[in-house]
């Protein structure tokens, strides 16, 4: 499973929602790889310019480049922070969770493995083609007025794929139904490849999805009283929040309880 960026990690903590995702990777008893995707995020942030420089059809080589680079600028300090937080925080979670799971983080895939940049190529070449063949499937994913730099988000989340097959066998990837559309490419991909893989997505809650930010939702920096009272007057996220903390609750202890424990298990150490 892949995890992407929330800006308001330095600021608010994580969300304990984050909690529902490993839920579902607990109950499997299977194993994991949990991908670091917040590094993405500097895509958002890059020039197009910068992009459209590499040529029509730019390496992957030459594109992680432009986006280490980018990454590295000081005025990208706060990314950095949030990045580097999320990374823990990860590393936490499977702790908390008592899962089996390897955590990558893509900034230092971007910078030290030449696997990811070939698996990278393989996904720029396999979306060019798919732009020609199945255009309403790549303008769905696409935002609004995209720019060149925003189109890298589907060959990036593609080749994570690609790469984590080639070094680790890893024949799945799992997440929240809205990555559906990014599934649809990757099993393509993989069906031309002869590989064998499954997408399996798990239903939303009643907030954004957990690895990014959103208001009035428990976090390591919720107070109890902020706890109890959320739980006792918003009926619709108490039992989103009871269905993923049912697989965590201890012998006699309430919601509100172990809601608290989680949140001091996550904050441990920050």
């Amino acid at each position: 499973m892949g995890f992407g960026y929330n800006g308001s990690l330095e600021k608010s903590g994580e969300r304990l929602d984050m909690l529902d995702f490993f839920s579902w990777m607990k109950q499997t008893q299977r194993e994991w790889s949990i991908w670091d995707a917040s590094a993405y995020y500097i895509v958002n942030k890059t020039s197009p310019k910068k992009i459209q420089k590499l040529g029509d059809n730019p390496s992957a080589k030459n594109i992680l480049d432009v986006l280490v680079n980018e990454q590295e600028r000081p005025k990208r300090a706060e990314i950095i922070r949030n990045c580097d937080l999320r990374s823990l925080y990860l590393k936490r979670l499977i702790e908390l969770s008592n899962i089996s799971a390897e955590y990558f983080d893509s900034r230092k895939v971007f910078r030290e493995d030449p696997i990811y940049a070939n698996s990278l190529d393989i996904s720029l070449e396999f979306v060019n083609r798919l732009e020609k063949e199945n255009p309403e499937l790549v303008k769905s994913i696409l935002p609004k007025n995209a720019t060149v730099a925003n189109s890298l988000y589907l060959p990036l989340e593609i080749a994570e794929a690609v790469y984590l097959q080639r070094i680790r066998n890893v024949s799945g990837k799992f997440g929240p139904k809205t990555e559906e559309l990014f599934d649809d490419c990757i099993l393509k991909l993989e069906e031309e490849i002869i590989k064998p893989y499954s997408a399996v997505w798990c239903p939303s809650g009643p907030k954004r999805q957990a690895y990014l930010n959103d208001s009035n939702v428990l976090r390591t920096t919720s107070s109890d009283g902020f706890i109890s009272s959320i739980l006792k007057s918003n009926d619709m996220y108490k039992f989103y929040v009871q269905k993923y903390l049912s697989v965590f609750q201890q012998e006699n202890e309430s919601l509100f309880e172990c809601a608290r424990r989680m949140r001091n298990g996550l904050k441990e150490g920050f």
